[in-house]
């Protein structure tokens, strides 16, 4: 039997996200394990109370393997990698998460991961001006420096950063909230065939999945999970780059924020992060640095001569027309920023246009290239100073483990901390949620640690609860601490913090 399908079958019943899914293939062992491990399985004991090993009996009473298969065909019909969490390739960062994704779909090379500094770039997918150049340059900037660039390919601050670090021939992942056939938003075809040829596309949701809003905060932790670090380039107090920002300090990476103006909407969230401790960053050596010690990779002098002389005002504007008008997506769809679609040579005539602006501005450093690595540059935007991966190389380094209880254990070394009070609270009045935040709100029992998975019912998944979860907290309605567990604040209580 292929052992990928018990994977399949588990991370499909129990759905994507779930702590109790990564809590039992710790627990037994494999996915198999727990496939054949019958009807009774898993029983309550100390760390699954009664009520919670009665939900997940009932999920995974349906013991039929076929959509399973469905999956797996559809996969290797379409070159689609499949990689469980016992895989050699697996990234190994993930294995420490505690509802660590049992599934990976892949599509493209992983980048070097393990023996690489990666840092995951998010912000507002309403950028201003000042954060599109920010986010470019620092993708650019890591890349440049030697790092692995994780984003999630969405509008704003994840294309702008994944793009700059493209352009700087640098090792990119991106981790959708879809299938990874599926290219959302449309209009980045371009940019999504760019990191296929440069690093891979990755999600925990099988092929054909739409971008649901649900997947997103669920996706969020594998972006932060593979990164040593995170930076926060834009993003106001509502903004769902904060989730990753949290998810971040649980896992024990190390948080960045980009500093904005005082009294920007779009600043509010980043300055908040600085202020309660994460780290400033104003330049990518800036993130770099903190690293080298750790990295042998990591190459400042590089980044800081390739990033000099950059007009990165010009380069982000070429890089933001690329990505508007350079879909290739799929004949007949529209593309942003133009009324019905584009004819195919209008497309190729602004890509070329992109393509010579990009050209002549790198051309323009002084003396920081030597000249016979200018001659040897092939005629392309991308700048080749990061070495593409080697999948061989990697697979070496990651030796496939037994299948035992205690290979899913988490490392020692993982650091899991408490969000809580990092993102300050607004207190505010129970009546300004909405009726999905007050269907969670009033799930959760008054000061009784309640963990997501316990809040799911069949009209609120998963990705839902945690959006729910992040505005309550930002809200002062609910309290996060160690271990992923929430607290209820009372209506009370939290007119009494107003009050006082």
């Amino acid at each position: 039997m292929d052992e990928r399908l018990y994977w399949i079958w588990l991370a499909e019943a129990l759905g994507q996200g779930s702590v109790w899914a990564s809590l039992l293939v710790r627990k037994y062992g494999g996915a198999r394990a727990v496939y054949e491990g019958g009807p009774d399985l898993p029983e309550a004991d100390g760390e699954i109370r009664e009520n919670i090993a009665s939900m997940l009996r009932g999920k995974l009473k349906n013991r039929s393997l076929t959509r399973a298969e469905d999956i797996a065909a559809r996969c290797d019909s379409r070159g689609i990698v499949i990689l469980t969490c016992d895989s050699p390739a697996y990234p190994g960062t993930l294995r420490t998460l505690r509802d660590m994704p049992l599934v990976l779909y892949v599509l493209g090379q992983i980048p070097p991961i393990a023996d690489r500094l990666t840092a995951a770039v998010v912000g507002t997918r309403k950028m201003s001006d000042y954060g599109r150049r920010i986010a470019y340059s620092l993708g650019a900037g890591l890349a440049f420096g030697g790092a692995t660039v994780v984003s999630g390919m969405a509008l704003g601050a994840d294309s702008m950063a994944l793009t700059g670090a493209l352009d700087a021939g640098g090792a990119v992942a991106a981790v959708l909230g879809s299938g990874v056939d599926i290219v959302y938003p449309p209009e980045h075809g371009e940019i999504y065939h760019r990191i296929l040829e440069n690093g891979a596309v990755m999600s925990e949701y099988p092929p054909g999945s739409p971008p649901v809003g649900s997947h997103f905060p669920v996706r969020n932790r594998i972006m932060s999970g593979l990164s040593d670090a995170a930076v926060v380039v834009e993003a106001g107090r509502g903004s769902g780059a904060l989730i990753t920002a949290k998810l971040a300090l649980e896992q024990g990476r190390r948080l960045f924020a980009v500093p904005g103006r005082v009294g920007d909407e779009g600043a509010e969230g980043t300055n908040d992060l600085i202020r309660e401790g994460a780290l400033p960053v104003i330049h990518p050596e800036d993130v770099l640095s903190e690293f080298a010690h750790i990295y042998k990779t990591v190459n400042l002098p590089l980044a800081h001569a390739r990033m000099r002389d950059l007009n990165f005002e010009e380069l982000s504007l070429v890089a933001m027309q690329r990505t508007r008008i350079g879909a290739r997506g799929g004949e007949g769809r529209a593309t942003a920023g133009s009324p019905g679609t584009r004819s195919r040579d209008l497309k190729e005539t602004a890509r070329n246009r992109a393509d010579e602006k990009f050209r002549r501005a790198v051309q323009s450093e002084k003396g920081t290239e030597k000249p016979a690595e200018t001659a040897a540059a092939p005629e392309s935007r991308k700048i080749r100073t990061a070495p593409k991966p080697d999948p061989a190389a990697k697979a070496e380094k990651s030796p496939a483990p037994e299948k035992k209880a205690n290979d899913f254990e988490r490392s020692e070394k993982q650091t899991v901390n408490s969000a809580k009070n990092f993102v300050p609270a607004q207190k505010t009045d129970i009546d300004m949620l909405d009726e999905s935040e007050m269907k969670v709100y009033n799930k959760m029992k008054p000061n009784v640690p309640t963990l997501p998975d316990e809040l799911v019912d069949a009209s609120t998944p998963i990705g839902a609860v945690l959006s729910a979860l992040t505005v309550l907290e930002l809200t002062g309605a609910v309290e996060s601490g160690s271990g992923g567990y929430f607290m209820r604040v009372e209506p009370d209580d939290i007119m009494l913090s107003e009050n006082s």
